[in-house]
C-alpha cells in the first residue's frame, strides 16, 4: 500500500480544491500602451516642460560663463598698473533646482590668478590645478569652492556641472595689445569656453567656444556648440553655429586648453560627488 501523500500511477487525481495559475487578460489598449488622452496631455505637459528647464539651465550656464568673461575683463583693465592679472580665468559652475522646482539656479566658484614674473601659460595653470585635485586625501571630502577658488557663491546642496574658462587673449590679439587701443574695459574683447563632461554625448562631452567683442566691435559674440546648447536655434537668445567636438578642438586654438579641462572637470567630478554624499551622511546622523 503505497501513501497517501505519494499517488500511484495512472491514478486519478481530482483538481479541486488546487490553485490554478490563471494569467490575466491584457486588454488590446495594455499591449499597445494606451492611455487616456488626459494622461497623454499630461505626460507632454511634463516633458515639454522638464525640456524648457534644461534648456533654461544650458542657457543659465552660459550666461554665467559670459559674465566671468565680462568681468573678468573689468578687473584685468582695473589692475593693469596695480597687481594686474594674468589674462586667464576659470569657473566651477554648479546648479540647483530653484525653490519652486520650475528653473534651475546656477552658481560659480571662480578663479583668478595674479601675474607673475614669469610668462603665464593657460595649460600650465589648469595643470597645476588638476595636479591639485589629484593628490587630495581620498579618506576626506574635498571642496573645489575653497580649494582652488579665490571666491564663490555656491550652496552647499549644489550639484557640480561643468567648468568655463576666459582667455583675454583673443583671436584679433593678446590682452597687452587691447590695452594699448582700449579707452575702457568695454572695449577689451575675450574668448569663452565651456565643457561637461557627458557620457551620452557623442564624444562624451558638452562644448563650446565663444568669440566676445567689446563695444568697438558691436559687441558681437560668435558661438561655436558642441550639445552644449540644444535651444532650436530659430529660439536662441543668441545665434550659435552646431559644430563637431574633434572641430573645436582642432581649429578653435584651444585644442590643448580643452583637453586639461577635460582632466580638471573628471576630477571636480569625482571630488564633488564625494563632498556631497559625506554632506548627506552627516545631515542624516543628526
Amino acid at each position: 500500500m503505497t501513501a497517501l501523500a505519494e499517488p500511484q500511477s495512472g491514478a486519478h487525481q481530482p483538481h479541486h480544491g488546487i490553485p490554478q495559475p490563471r494569467t490575466p487578460h491584457r486588454s488590446p489598449a495594455a499591449a499597445i500602451g494606451w492611455q487616456p488622452p488626459a494622461e497623454q496631455n499630461r505626460a507632454r505637459e511634463a516633458a515639454d516642460a522638464e525640456t524648457l528647464v534644461r534648456q533654461n539651465l544650458e542657457w543659465a550656464l552660459f550666461e554665467r560663463a559670459h559674465a566671468l568673461s565680462a568681468r573678468h575683463a573689468s578687473a584685468a583693465w582695473e589692475r593693469r598698473f596695480h597687481r594686474p592679472l594674468v589674462p586667464y580665468a576659470l569657473a566651477a559652475l554648479f546648479r540647483q533646482r530653484a525653490a519652486d522646482g520650475n528653473a534651475m539656479v546656477v552658481t560659480a566658484a571662480t578663479r583668478l590668478w595674479l601675474a607673475g614674473p614669469d610668462p603665464s601659460d593657460p595649460v600650465d595653470l589648469l595643470s597645476a590645478l588638476v595636479d591639485l585635485a589629484r593628490a587630495r586625501d581620498p579618506r576626506r571630502p574635498w571642496d573645489v569652492r575653497t580649494a582652488i577658488a579665490n571666491r564663490h557663491d555656491v550652496p552647499d546642496q549644489a550639484v557640480y556641472t561643468g567648468l568655463a574658462f576666459s582667455s583675454l587673449d583673443t583671436r584679433t590679439g593678446t590682452f597687452a595689445q587691447a590695452c594699448a587701443d582700449a579707452r575702457s574695459e568695454l572695449q577689451i574683447p575675450g574668448t569663452i569656453l565651456y565643457l561637461a563632461d557627458d557620457p551620452a554625448m557623442p564624444g562624451g562631452q558638452r562644448a563650446l567656444v565663444a568669440d566676445r567683442r567689446g563695444t568697438d566691435g558691436h559687441n558681437a559674440l560668435t558661438i561655436s556648440s558642441h550639445e552644449a546648447l540644444s535651444t532650436p536655434v530659430i529660439l536662441s537668445r543668441w545665434p550659435y553655429t552646431r559644430v563637431a567636438l574633434s572641430l573645436l578642438y582642432e581649429r578653435s586654438g584651444y585644442g590643448r586648453v580643452l583637453q586639461v579641462m577635460t582632466e580638471l572637470d573628471r576630477e571636480i567630478h569625482a571630488a564633488d560627488e564625494q563632498r556631497r554624499t559625506s554632506a548627506s551622511g552627516r545631515r542624516g546622523e543628526r
